[in-house]
């Protein structure tokens, strides 16, 4: 069964984006590539439900292995990218009317989205080390033709800023993956096998220690650089805010936990052969260092979705923090963090989208009034705001509780404290502007924008899943995280 659904994973996506291209079915772009995202899902699903109930699968000949870890990130991806592709129907519908893009570059949007799915789902699930390489170098691919497709010079400037950081932190990765191809081949041979994750764990305490710090630095700033980790951030905000709403939703949500993914695998590597302080430390100081740096951008922007952006740079590095912290609390606060980032991240882009769309800019400052002009877009906006600072009941109160618990449990209670004054700094900087934009007085002649069905559904879904885990968790969900946390930890 495990074959059969990573097949239809990765089928899915594919056969959609290629079926879109066909003349006669162009003009059902966006249903088929719903259809497509949503088949994904399913196969994702099944995925999950077999490793809950058997334990790590690993299919077509030891390619293929899923883990509770895996699962969190793929479950998360296909929930996303169902969210993302029904809330396009409307955007780019709105995008096309509005002459903001071509009507011929509707079918391109989509399959480029179906494509950018399946390069995200193979990430989690290749046990080759160097295929997951590959992987995320493709995602970059995809996904710089996401954020340019309005041919402005903004979106052209992005996309060209995110090839170039993306490349240079692409190859880099690389360059620690040799050295860990180095370490591990007098021990499992010069064939795939020594990039082999299965492998490679077991063998990990005998690696060479040198090689493998050196190597954990280029795959930490590799990666990191696709994470957003300061201060090879850069490329985000630029990228974020110019892609359609819908695609930095995918962006923020789940393609920066692909490249999160890699780094706490190398680390599980590391921490074995040279002892978990040396990752542990670093993951700290790039975790605090994003924070901190994301703070001051966030007071003085004024760019609704650049803002956003900056949150991302600002949550990642909170999940860095965690990870690097470590311990069974700390792990299970990055986890359960990385889980609520994502829900409520794509929630705010694609809610962000609607009232862009509405009030045709993203400047905060003439987007007054958005809960009497749009009561559904100025309601998710507040909710996703009070989750994302951090507030009870919401999932991210917890895991910034679990951080800072666990940073005193292992003797690192200045490093917790110093994290959460930031992170309340970030908070309320992100509440002024929140409340400023729902509340504040509308400007004259502005009229209610019309809500489409989907728009409505693609933010409610991650809302209420939001919702469902902060306050009454399934068993599968926290069995899930402690299990990924466990995986994180080395201990499985």
């Amino acid at each position: 069964m495990i074959a059969a659904a990573v097949s239809g994973l990765v089928a899915a996506p594919i056969a959609a984006a290629l079926v879109i291209q066909i003349p006669l079915l162009r003009r059902f772009a966006g249903l088929l590539a719903l259809l497509g995202a949503m088949l994904t899902l399913i196969s994702a699903v099944l995925i999950a439900v077999e490793v809950q109930s058997n334990g790590p699968q690993s299919t077509f000949k030891d390619w293929i292995y899923v883990d509770s870890l895996s699962v969190v990130i793929l479950v998360l991806i296909a929930v996303v990218g169902v969210c993302a592709t029904l809330n396009s129907l409307p955007y780019i519908d709105e995008d096309v009317a509005s002459g903001h893009l071509r009507s011929q570059d509707a079918p391109r949007y989509y399959s480029l989205l179906m494509l950018f799915m399946a390069t995200m789902v193979i990430v989690p699930v290749v046990d080759n080390l160097g295929i997951m390489w590959v992987a995320i170098e493709a995602t970059t691919v995809v996904s710089v033709l996401l954020v340019s497709i309005y041919r402005t010079g903004q979106s052209l400037e992005a996309a060209w800023k995110y090839l170039v950081l993306g490349s240079v932190g692409i190859a880099m990765a690389l360059f620690g993956t040799m050295m860990t191809f180095y370490a591990s081949s007098p021990l499992l041979g010069e064939g795939s096998q020594s990039l082999a994750w299965t492998d490679l764990r077991a063998v990990a305490e005998q690696l060479d220690p040198d090689v493998m710090r050196l190597a954990f630095v280029f795959v930490l700033v590799g990666y990191g650089t696709k994470v957003g980790l300061a201060p090879m951030h850069t490329w985000l905000p630029d990228a974020h805010s110019q892609a359609p709403s819908p695609v930095s939703a995918l962006l923020s949500g789940v393609l920066l936990n692909c490249a999160l993914y890699a780094v706490l695998r190398f680390r599980v590597l590391t921490a074995a052969s040279a002892g978990s302080d040396y990752a542990d430390d670093l993951l700290i100081a790039f975790g605090l260092f994003s924070v901190g740096l994301a703070v001051p951008f966030l007071v003085v922007q004024h760019d609704i979705k650049r803002m956003l952006a900056y949150h991302s740079v600002e949550h990642m590095g909170i999940i860095a923090l965690a990870a690097g912290i470590g311990g069974p609390v700390g792990l299970y606060a990055a986890m359960l963090h990385l889980v609520a980032h994502s829900l409520t991240k794509s929630s705010l882009f694609m809610a962000a989208g609607s009232v862009v769309q509405a009030f045709n800019t993203r400047s905060m400052h003439r987007m007054r009034g958005v809960i009497k002009l749009a009561p559904f877009s100025g309601a998710s906006l507040i909710v996703g705001a009070l989750a994302l600072a951090g507030l009870p009941p919401f999932a991210m109160f917890t895991s910034e509780y679990g951080l800072v618990s666990g940073s005193f449990s292992s003797g690192q209670a200045l490093i917790g404290v110093i994290g959460l004054l930031l992170i309340a700094l970030a908070a309320a900087s992100l509440l002024y502007h929140t409340v400023h934009v729902a509340y504040g007085e509308p400007r004259p002649g502005k009229t209610a924008p019309r809500l489409r069905g989907a728009t409505l559904l693609s933010v409610s879904i991650p809302l209420l899943l939001l919702l469902l885990v902060s306050i009454a968790p399934p068993a599968a969900f926290d069995s899930a995280l402690r299990d990924a946390a466990s995986i994180i930890g080395g201990s499985e």
